[in-house]
């Protein structure tokens, strides 16, 4: 792998996990369109941990507010304590349903570039089913949910589910949990400021555990040194300006756009896959 590749990657890491348009298909069509190597699930869940690191550190003070409402019975951390239990109650199936889905993802990985590329495609146009799906929800309801510290438990459960489907590639993560939060009654920034509070703990037990036991244990390779470092730095400082401007946008805007996006791609993956 190249330094350019890696800034690339980087890049298309960093805006993806964000953005409700999936970096897992994303991690895959780049260098399916530039004819470039895929070091597979090894680099894309390092990558990942950069994203981990860029949602660590815009959302500091919350994640500090939740540590501490975990470990204090003061009354004025009543809400941080509150959405500390519902982050909890919410990963705990996410985490499960993942690690049962994992075999069928790492199939996935040992198909030709070709199969891959058309799968992504596919839960692309499911991204922009269930994007839309929320949005017609979100019209013809009113929020009853103004607060991320105020989701009901089944409905943080829910969320929680919607997540862990989201390692299937082209099956955006933030998009079902935004999706799945907005669809509920949820506010769509509160929505989605949930959302990537709920990503912190099961992208670093997914990180741990890849680097632990597939990297270190049974030695899979990665990019040499320079590129790697290269790509985790460009990863975390584009990631950080992606959750600066999603919240102020799903603030005024609908995910409509995001919709869209996944559709003409996904559908133009479909198609070309069966003209060519």
């Amino acid at each position: 792998m190249t330094v350019i590749e890696a800034i690339v990657l980087g890049i298309t890491q960093g805006i993806t996990e964000f953005l409700p348009i999936s970096s897992d298909g994303h991690l895959i069509l780049v260098p399916s369109l530039f004819g470039w190597q895929r070091f597979g699930l090894g680099f894309d869940v390092v990558l990942h941990a950069a994203t981990l690191a860029a949602t660590v550190a815009y959302f500091r003070r919350d994640v500090w507010n939740l540590v501490l409402g975990v470990f204090s019975k003061a009354p004025e951390r009543a809400r941080d304590r509150r959405l500390a239990w519902i982050i909890i109650a919410a990963t705990i199936p996410s985490g499960l349903i993942a690690l049962a889905l994992e075999p069928l993802v790492e199939g996935v990985e040992t198909l030709s570039m070709s199969s891959q590329v058309t799968i992504t495609g596919a839960f692309l146009v499911v991204t922009a089913i269930l994007l839309t799906l929320a949005e017609v929800f979100a019209r013809r309801s009113h929020h009853t949910v103004e607060a991320a510290e105020e989701i009901p438990f089944k409905q943080a459960i829910a969320i929680g589910v919607a997540q862990s489907f989201a390692v299937a590639p082209g099956l955006s993560r933030s998009g079902t949990t935004i999706a799945a939060g907005v669809g509920l009654g949820i506010k769509r920034e509160e929505a989605a400021r949930f959302s990537f509070l709920l990503s912190i703990p099961i992208i670093f037990a997914a990180t741990a555990k890849k680097i632990l036991l597939d990297v270190i244990v049974q030695g899979e390779r990665l990019p040499d040194a320079g590129p790697l470092m290269v790509g985790l730095v460009t990863t975390a400082i584009v990631g950080y300006a992606a959750i600066a401007l999603l919240l102020p946008y799903v603030r005024k805007h609908s995910l409509a756009a995001f919709a869209i996006y996944t559709a003409i791609v996904g559908t133009a993956i479909l198609v070309s896959s069966v003209l060519f």
